[in-house]
């Protein structure tokens, strides 16, 4: 390229050069004191900046962990759904505590719970009512909108505790989209921002003074008075007041040159080069003055937004307007891309929920994202990452995000091997939902689902040794129904306890289930807890029976999970009718390990195994301590004979005194130290048991069952038995026979 604008310029100002040697002495202090003064302005702009972007991405990182948490620590979202475990609480205090140690400025953590107004700080639980900082959650639990760090503020945690200090704090909600459920503080230490100007905001030119949103002083230097040529910086983010100015101003004195007789010549030296470069300028400034009047005519369209470069000179202006305009260009891309991302799955998480109608241009632009003209058909798959909890505890979060990266990319893979076209977002933590789009249906959607789900179900269990479960959902016609797919995909997982892990459940499953009397099968809840409690080996195939019957039905976790827990809560009130040991033998090995393994536990074999195992072991238990004590051979020979003699109709205490040699009050007594109950009861439960056994196998008459175990009358063992069992003898043979 010709530089013939150069050469013009240059050969222009040659005459001048005499005269500006001439006076380059005068010019040059005048000119160097002038520059160095707008230097070190400048340089103090640059460093009010710097300072500025430091506090404001401390702040920022702060934030940014604070999302991140709440977005991805499980623990912050339990809390929010009301666990309420003291171990839990622990642990949360602990994660509370890990946060406040990340970062120095940190002063304290707490999270506030709106259903029972809990507080967990990273030092201790506390319910709102003794909590100091009450007012700050009660103006910030139904305002999502204050958003923004507060104004500095004193924080204390107790009413009547000691001030602990001024801070500013963030909150948001838990979780991150909820309003009034639970939300995250996080306080600031001000003095620490104190600190930090002090260290490095303190110079030996410049001196920075800093001020709230409101105008309140938080932070200024001794002596330091306004000036008009003070530098100010307004931080977009927290919404503070920076504010820089020199120490000292000295202006070079001009004095002894004024009284030099060269002064005057120098001075119409001055004006003629002055003239004559005036001249020569105006002609070559010609394109400078037409790019300049190009950026005038746009800031005076843009006048919300205009360009404010240097004012120093139109070159450094132009300059600045050129990297101005660079940048804003990079960033529009890079921020149109982010948000393109979170539009998508905005958009993603408004069909599968159908929460409100789609805007059609939103989906047209979707549709040729994926290379499709129009929706022909639909269909919702999610898969669940089986054991879940022991996933996230066995592997980093590296791992566990390199896991689920692999699993979409197989996915994707798998569906354009083939030719579906598939849209897929993480909806949970450990729920990838998938929807198949298809312009032309050929072959039925759901086969091909049920194809490609199986096919990366295989290759995620033999290649990374993880196990993932499929639900597939129903075939729709129209993107406002692809919520009902997702709502059928959804539903078929909740069966995944019933019809087992690693596996595709598909929707037409278990819309084709017919169920049977749950009734039926809660009556052996109680007789496995009573025989159990007696220590009758009968307890263990009533259990078994009872998963049997489980299993027949089919049922959602959450119905399943409601039957162990009724069950869970007989065998607790059996327990209580025992002496103390047992009871603590009882809460050790069986509702401690419940506890902790409940949530690994997902499908019926599993948990049938660990009833069996950890029951058992309490039975055996149980038995050593009857062992240990000196009654228990007798009452051993009791149990003995009652069992082979409840069929006769005048077995009683008395009787059992008369052929055991003991006083009746004494061998009931002994009777309830062992059983927990009293002759009567037990008595009861052998001829019930034994009476549903002939209900279950024989044909007898009501009437012949009742004498064989002991009743003469059929109306007296009717009564007993709706008693015992819950229903007529006539019933239960109808269920179970």
């Amino acid at each position: 390229m010709r530089r013939n604008w150069f050469r013009r310029l240059l050969l222009s100002y040659v005459p001048v050069v005499i005269l500006i040697v001439c006076l380059f002495v005068f010019i040059g202090v005048v000119q160097l004191n002038d520059l160095s003064r707008k230097e070190a302005l400048k340089s103090s702009g640059v460093y009010v900046q710097n300072i500025q972007n430091s506090i404001d991405m401390s702040l920022n990182s702060i934030e940014l962990m604070m999302l991140e948490t709440i977005t991805r620590n499980i623990n912050i979202t339990t809390f929010a759904g009301m666990q309420s475990d003291t171990n839990f609480f622990i642990e949360l205090s602990r994660l509370l505590q890990s946060l406040t140690s990340t970062n120095p400025w940190i002063d304290s953590v707490y999270l506030y719970r709106a259903g029972d107004a809990t507080v967990i700080s990273d030092k201790t639980k506390l319910n709102v009512d003794q909590f100091a900082d009450k007012p700050f959650i009660e103006s910030h639990i139904n305002n999502p909108e204050l958003a923004s760090w507060s104004l500095p503020r004193p924080y204390r945690m107790l009413k009547d505790g000691n001030l602990e200090g001024t801070v500013i704090s963030l909150s948001r909600s838990v979780p991150l989209q909820s309003k009034g459920i639970a939300i995250m503080v996080v306080n600031v230490k001000v003095n620490a921002i104190q600190e930090f100007l002090s260290k490095y905001g303190i110079s030996e030119v410049n001196q920075i003074a800093l001020k709230d949103s409101q105008g309140q002083m938080i932070f200024e230097q001794k002596g330091k008075d306004p000036k008009v040529d003070d530098i100010t910086i307004i931080s977009n983010y927290t919404g503070w007041t920076y504010t820089s100015s020199l120490k000292k101003e000295e202006l070079g004195n001009i004095f002894n040159y004024m009284k030099s007789g060269w002064f005057i010549v120098g001075f119409l030296g001055l004006l003629l080069a002055i003239g004559w470069i005036v001249y020569i300028t105006r002609k070559n400034y010609k394109p400078i003055e037409t790019i300049m009047s190009r950026i005038e005519k746009y800031n005076q369209v843009h006048k919300e937004h205009p360009i404010q470069g240097p004012t120093v000179d139109e070159l450094s202006y132009i300059d600045y307007t050129l990297s101005n305009i660079i940048e804003v260009s990079q960033e529009y891309q890079n921020q149109s891309l982010v948000n393109q991302k979170y539009r998508r799955i905005q958009l993603f998480h408004e069909i599968i929920d159908g929460s409100r109608p789609l805007e059609q241009a939103d989906w047209n632009n979707e549709l040729m994202e994926l290379g499709m003209k129009q929706l022909g058909s639909a269909a919702v798959s999610i898969a669940e990452i089986d054991k879940y909890t022991e996933f996230i505890s066995g592997h980093s979060r590296e791992d566990q995000g390199l896991f689920k990266y692999i699993l979409k990319k197989v996915v994707d893979e798998s569906a354009e091997a083939c030719g579906l076209r598939i849209w897929q977002e993480w909806v949970t933590n450990h729920r990838l939902c998938i929807i198949f789009l298809e312009e032309q249906q050929e072959i039925p959607l759901e086969t091909m689902m049920l194809t490609l789900t199986d096919q990366v179900r295989q290759w995620m269990q033999n290649n990374l040794k993880l196990t993932v479960t499929f639900g597939l959902g129903c075939t729709v016609h129209e993107v406002q129904a692809i919520h009902r797919s997702y709502e059928s995909s959804a539903r078929a997982l909740d069966y995944k306890s019933a019809l087992g892990s690693n596996r595709v459940i598909g929707h037409w499953e278990i819309e084709l289930l017919s169920h049977d009397d749950l009734y039926v099968y809660l009556q052996y809840v109680r007789t496995i807890a009573q025989a159990f409690r007696v220590g009758n080996d009968g307890w263990q195939e009533q259990l078994k029976l009872l998963f049997e019957g489980l299993r027949r039905l089919l049922l959602p976790k959450e119905e399943i999970s409601g039957i162990l827990s009724y069950m869970n809560y007989y065998f607790y009130r059996e327990m209580m009718e025992l002496p103390p040991e047992y009871q603590e033998l009882w809460n050790r090995e069986f509702r401690t390990p419940w506890d902790e393994n409940m949530e690994t536990l997902e499908t019926l074999d599993e948990l049938e195994s660990f009833y069996l195992v950890t029951i058992t072991s309490c039975a055996q238990q149980m038995e050593e301590i009857r062992v240990s004590k000196g009654n228990h051979g007798v009452v051993q020979k009791v149990r003995d004979y009652i069992e082979a003699n409840f069929s006769d109709p005048d077995l009683s205490l008395s009787s059992l005194s008369e052929q055991f040699n003991m006083n009746s009050s004494s061998l009931s007594t002994i009777f309830k130290e062992d059983f927990g109950e009293k002759f009567v009861v037990y008595l009861c439960q052998i001829r019930m048991e034994h009476a549903k056994e002939l209900l279950r196998t024989t044909p007898l008459p009501i009437q012949e069952i009742s004498e064989r175990v002991g009743y003469l009358h059929q109306m007296s063992f009717i009564r007993a038995f709706k008693k015992m069992i819950g229903t007529t003898p006539g019933d239960y043979r109808k269920v179970h026979q």
